[in-house]
Parts: structure tokens; C-alpha cells; sequence
């Protein structure tokens, strides 16, 4: 899945339509088993969650592919995927009779980036080792896809004894798409292109005494040798077709509200701020040295940020780098004024303005107040006290 985040660390609306569009794919292709890696997970954790949003593919079928033994659930409610999935063959024999064969299939992945809440990481070798003596016990074939590095794809070869086949996904760089695979004990392990632009296979042959050996090689999938599939192209033409429409429907709802929120109040022909704001230049009137605290402080411009990255503009976005929160309809909000002005941590002011009195406006707690944008994934690194100190009126 595509894992190209916003500046507050959440996939950016363009890259969730894109892994919407991946995600139908896999229920219109033959796709027996996926393997979360922790690259997937800001995307895949919607599924985990007690009710999944209506507007993804059924959670159900696609939870039934997804592996992952080391990414457990944290808390209560949330799932987590399954540590493995078993699929069935049917091979005729010369005698012509079918003989099943099932393949278990581990999945695996490294720990970094940081997973979002609900979840977290084990250690990839130790999971394995928790995890295999159930998959072998009805097991032909036991296969770990692993999306961590070579280094630790050989320690869980090595450290884990049993897995026949462990293919890992080491490729970070195009110069990496070609290492070739090799034994570490009786594991095969062998390695995944870099982005996709080969297609692996591994072909399995058994001898007369039930063993395996195994044979690799890449397709490179060009135009040429790989012709488009009519289905296929006509699914990507549309996912296309979708990410950028939702790029554009990110900046026209972007311009519309910089163009409402900049207009004079008197120019406004339906108010977007709500009748009770007043903005924060009212506030200067009386309370001069707070304003001067507001004005240089990095409130007064919360809303810039979002001009040069209106790709991930969503209507949320408003929550925290806007002022005056009312009511569109359809459940929507709207914030009539940009920046986090006086009013977004002191409440609407025109009463207050109208008949001033001492005690209005008081915040009780700062940190709880802070922490309403100020959360631990938007702001990983802020520091309440020091934030306070720079702006303390």
C-alpha cells in the first residue's frame, strides 16, 4: 500500500483513494495472501478497528488474507492481523487421483515506522518462532513473506528452524532488486523486487520421496513481454482517475474557504464564523499586551501552512489552524476565521466584548486544552511547558 503521509503523520486523502482502489483490486483479482508490513498498517488499521468505515471494501474478506504475526493489537477492540493463513492445492497425480497440498504463509515485518494507536510491533524472530508450530501442524509447505532486511531475514532462517521458504522484501533501492536467493540451513530465502517491477516466481518441485527443491526466476513486466490486461488497465485507469480528482477536490475546497475566510466581514454574503466570534483584533482593543504574545507567536499564522500542502487539505484540517467552528450540514464544519486566534482556546468573545467583565475566557487546564490539536501523532515532539512559556499571557 502507498504510505505517502500528511505533515501530522495520517495518509494524505489522495493516498487513501489509491489504497481504496488497491484494496478492490485484491477482490477482483486472485490475491490469496497479503502480508501487512509496517509500511501498510496506517492504511490496514481502519480494518482493525471495532466498525470499519462503509465507504472501504468489506473488512471481512479482506481480513482473511492479511498475515502478520509480529503486529499484535494493544487494546481492547482493536483486531490485529492473523499470524498466519493456510491455503489448499489441488495436484493431480499420475494415477489421476488429487492430493491436496497446503501451504502455511507467515507473515512478518520490521518495526519501523511507529504504528498507530491500538497496535503494536513484536519482534520479528521471536514472533516466528511463536507462531510456527501451529502453522506446520497442518502444513505441507510453510512460507514467511517478510518485509524486513536481509540481515534479519538470515537470523529468522537461522534461529527459527522448520520454515521452508522465507521471501523478503529487502529491496530499498532499484541496485538491490537482484540479490539472489540462498540456503541458510534448509531455508530458501529468497528476495522481492524493488517496487514491484518485476514479477517473482518460485516454482516448487517434489521428488519421489515427498521432498522439495525450488527453482526462482523474475518476469520483467514491460509493455513487450507483458501486454496490458484489459481489466486490469481499465482498474488502474480509474484509480487514477479517482486520486487525482480527490487531489483536486482537496485544493478547490482549500481555495473556497481561503477566499470565504479572507473576505471582509461586511463583503461575507452568509456568515461563516459563527455570530458570537469576534476575532481577535477586538481583543486588542483592551487585553494590547496578549495580542502582542498572539501576533508573534506561531498561532497567528496556524493557517499558512495549509496553502503549500492543499493536497492534504481536508475540512478537519480547520479544527486546528482555524477559528470559529459552526455547523455546514451533512455533519460538516466550518471555521469562519484563519489561524488559531484568541477565541479557539478562550471561547466566542461578543458577549464578553458587548459587557466586559474579569474571569471570562479563563482555561482551567492548559495542558488538555493544548493537548486538542497538540496530540502525541500532529505534534510527536511538543513540549507543553515549553510552549507555554513562549506564549504565557
Amino acid at each position: 500500500m502507498s504510505d505517502e503521509r500528511s505533515t501530522h503523520g495520517d495518509l494524505r486523502p489522495d493516498v487513501a483513494v489509491k489504497d481504496d482502489w488497491i484494496l478492490k483490486a485484491y477482490g477482483e483479482f486472485p490475491v490469496d495472501v497479503v502480508n501487512v508490513s509496517s509500511h501498510d498498517l496506517r492504511y490496514f488499521s481502519r480494518l482493525f478497528k471495532p466498525k470499519p468505515s462503509s465507504q472501504h471494501a468489506s473488512p471481512d474478506a479482506t481480513l482473511g488474507r492479511l498475515v502478520s504475526a509480529n503486529i499484535v493489537s494493544d487494546s481492547a477492540g482493536v483486531r490485529a492481523p492473523h499470524p498466519f493463513v493456510l491455503r489448499e492445492l489441488s495436484l493431480e497425480q499420475t494415477n489421476g487421483r488429487a492430493k491436496k497440498l497446503r501451504v502455511a504463509f507467515i507473515g512478518l515485518t520490521e518495526t519501523e515506522p511507529v504504528p498507530p494507536p491500538g497496535l503494536k510491533f513484536t519482534d520479528a524472530v521471536e514472533a516466528a518462532r511463536r507462531t510456527l508450530p501451529e502453522a506446520r501442524k497442518n502444513a505441507d509447505l510453510v512460507i514467511a513473506l517478510a518485509k524486513v532486511s536481509t540481515e534479519k531475514a538470515a537470523r529468522i532462517a537461522r534461529e527459527v528452524s522448520g520454515i521452508d521458504v522465507i521471501i523478503a522484501g529487502n529491496a530499498l533501492t532499484l541496485e538491490q532488486s537482484f540479490t539472489p536467493p540462498l540456503y541458510v540451513g534448509k531455508t530458501l530465502i529468497a528476495f522481492t523486487p524493488f517496487e514491484t517491477r518485476m514479477l517473482g516466481e518460485l516454482r516448487f518441485y517434489r521428488d519421489a520421496q515427498g521432498s522439495f527443491s525450488t527453482k526462482q526466476r523474475f518476469i520483467a513486466l514491460d509493455e513487450v513481454l507483458v501486454p496490458s490486461d484489459p481489466a486490469a488497465k481499465k482498474l488502474v485507469d480509474a484509480a487514477t482517475a479517482a486520486e487525482n480528482d480527490t487531489r483536486s477536490q482537496s485544493k478547490k475546497l482549500l481555495d473556497q474557504w481561503l477566499v470565504v475566510s479572507r473576505a471582509p466581514s461586511a463583503n461575507r454574503t452568509s456568515s461563516p464564523a459563527p455570530a458570537d466570534y469576534v476575532g481577535s483584533n477586538a481583543c486588542s482593543q483592551c487585553h494590547v499586551g496578549q495580542y502582542m504574545k498572539w501576533a508573534n507567536s506561531s498561532h497567528a499564522r496556524a493557517s499558512d501552512p495549509l496553502v503549500p500542502r492543499a493536497f492534504e487539505f481536508e475540512m478537519s484540517c480547520l479544527a486546528c489552524h482555524a477559528t470559529g467552528r459552526q455547523a455546514r450540514g451533512e455533519g460538516n464544519e466550518f471555521a469562519g476565521m484563519q489561524s488559531v486566534q484568541c477565541e479557539q482556546c478562550h471561547g466566542p468573545g461578543s458577549a464578553h466584548v458587548a459587557k466586559p467583565a474579569k474571569g471570562f475566557g479563563r482555561v482551567a487546564n492548559i495542558t488538555t486544552a493544548c493537548a486538542s490539536c497538540h496530540t502525541s501523532e500532529a505534534s510527536p515532539a511538543f513540549d507543553v511547558q515549553a510552549a507555554w512559556a513562549k506564549i504565557k499571557h
